[in-house]
């Protein structure tokens, strides 16, 4: 069940998603993924994670030039969608 308050670490998301940290990195960079610095390090709601998953469904986020097209095109859709 999933409980909207429960915050994951740098490394559950990493195993949860079967990325490395450099890809982690990537998409904390590039604003894909917005983490809390809460007590000893950085935590993930659960919520953005499914929201980014759905949000990249299908997408082609193997390395930084990946995901930055991958971003750009969601972001393009997104703000269509809005209007």
């Amino acid at each position: 069940m999933l409980r909207q308050t429960k915050m994951l670490k740098f490394e559950d998301v990493k195993e949860d998603l079967g990325i490395s940290t450099i890809q982690l990195n990537n998409f904390i960079e590039l604003k894909m993924l917005n983490p809390i610095f809460l007590g000893k390090g950085w935590k993930f709601s659960q919520e953005e994670l499914l929201e980014f998953q759905r949000k990249y469904r299908g997408m082609n986020l193997s390395n930084y030039v990946n995901a930055k097209l991958a971003k750009e095109k969601a972001d393009l859709a997104e703000s269509t969608s809005n209007n």
